[in-house]
């Protein structure tokens, strides 16, 4: 049988004197669910940017992503993580979009404790996760942090918190390629409303006049066809979602797809059944044994010659 296998992601070292004799208090295990958030966001991003033709991230690729420690080494406190790899998965030791995302991560942190400029890498929308990494450590505490492709660690100190917590605004911008259905064109000011695909959203943005005719084509055909849209597009730094297409640099028809098939979906009389036994005693003694044969005289009150 085969059975599931793990290697190196990065290493968290929490320093400080809390942290002596590689203790580590209850609460700063949330350092390591947040640090997780970020790789996780960092790598979807990463993956996007590769395939600029795909609108949907892999099966599996975000439940797939598990990470585990089994112990705490010296050096005040070290949580070595590592990533879990299920039988189903590919091998992991030839570096991906997580491995450069934990990378990222490093470097950022190194830049804000320099006073440097943030990676040109690095996802926007990944700067305002840092606002929930390092909540559980005091002003004498730093943690480490050092991908497994990386020389050397990165000090995520109270300045570098600091300098990081400064450029999370309301909002940010970043690139978007983005699919969806055209509710409303205006052509005076150029304007339309554009139903996300992948999220349902509605997002609004401008057209200019090379565009026009493709705009106006998906809106006219709007049961049939989506609009793509690439560009840039402004983002609550709360929740991360769009909130308005900045900049619409290209636009292109794109045929409406059948929704995708989950083949891990349990089948429907396995949903069925098991709703069945989760039903209160006594909830199927007044259901008659032979329904199927009267339906019409319980369900609409009439037998077969009263139709």
């Amino acid at each position: 049988m085969a059975t599931d296998a793990s290697i190196d992601l990065a290493s968290l070292r929490f320093d400080g004197k809390r942290f002596e004799g590689h203790a580590l208090d209850v609460e700063c295990t949330q350092e390591l669910i947040a640090y997780r958030t970020l790789i996780l966001e960092c790598a979807k991003e990463l993956w996007r940017r590769k395939n600029p033709g795909r609108v949907r991230l892999p099966k599996g690729f975000e439940d797939g992503f598990r990470v585990q420690f089994d112990r705490i080494d010296d050096g005040s406190a070290v949580v070595p993580l590592r990533r879990v790899r299920e039988a189903a998965q590919a091998e992991l030791d030839l570096g991906d979009e997580f491995d450069e995302a934990a990378a990222l991560v490093d470097a950022a942190i190194g830049a804000a404790d320099r006073d440097d400029l943030l990676p040109e890498q690095l996802p926007s929308n990944v700067i305002p996760l840092f606002a929930g990494f390092g909540r559980t450590l005091r002003d004498d505490e730093v943690l480490f942090t050092r991908a497994r492709s990386s020389n050397s660690e990165a000090a995520y100190t109270p300045k570098a918190r600091a300098v990081l917590a400064q450029w999370v605004g309301p909002t940010y911008e970043d690139k978007v390629d983005l699919v969806g259905e055209v509710r409303m064109a205006n052509l005076g000011p150029g304007a339309f409303r554009l139903q996300v695909a992948e999220t349902g959203s509605l997002v609004e943005g401008r057209f200019d006049a090379t565009q026009e005719a493709l705009v106006l084509d998906a809106l006219k055909n709007h049961r049939n066809v989506r609009l793509r849209v690439s560009g840039t597009a402004e983002f609550s730094t709360r929740d991360r979602q769009i909130k308005r297409l900045v900049r619409v640099d290209d636009v292109g028809l794109a045929p409406v797809t059948a929704g995708s098939f989950d083949e891990s979906a349990p089948p429907i009389w396995e949903q069925l059944a098991k709703i069945g036994l989760e039903a209160p005693s006594g909830t199927w003694d007044a259901v008659p044994d032979d329904l199927s044969q009267r339906i019409d005289e319980v369900v609409y009150g009439h037998g077969d010659g009263e139709r």
